[in-house]
């Protein structure tokens, strides 16, 4: 093309400047022109059944928004009597939890003040055990 002008679609030649459309062209704008049609028809088709099919969702809907809002209005005194229970579980089980987690402070504190003299009393040992082996390797090897 030396124009440059976009040819007719069923044109062999350019209406501006004569030039012959080559076959090429031809094939390619006929696969062009078929894909542009089968596209339209299928968006054609797709609204077609949108505009079915809307009424109906519709109507399915409103029918089981009632059905919806009694299963609501049913479960909410079951969640409520849940929730109620789970509270009183809570509450009844906090001072025992509070009475749990003081006697083992106090288990802890006793532990500690019984087995803090022992183990002073075998680092002491510890020590001295090891002084005295670094004495006689020295009096041994030194």
């Amino acid at each position: 093309m030396r124009c440059a002008t976009e040819l007719p679609n069923r044109g062999g030649y350019c209406p501006v400047c004569g030039a012959r459309r080559s076959d090429f062209a031809r094939i390619i704008s006929g696969f062009r022109d078929s894909a542009e049609r089968a596209v339209a028809t299928g968006l054609a088709a797709l609204d077609r059944a949108t505009e079915e099919l809307e009424p109906v969702v519709e109507r399915a809907a409103a029918a089981l928004q009632p059905a919806a809002q009694e299963v609501g209005k049913a479960l909410k005194p079951i969640a409520d009597t849940t929730s109620r229970k789970a509270n009183d579980v809570a509450n009844a089980l906090r001072p025992a939890a509070y009475r749990t987690a003081t006697s083992l402070r106090r288990a802890a504190t006793s532990t500690v003040s019984h087995v803090r003299p022992a183990v002073v009393k075998v680092a002491k040992k510890t020590g001295e055990a090891a002084h005295h082996l670094k004495e006689a390797a020295r009096h041994k090897f030194g």
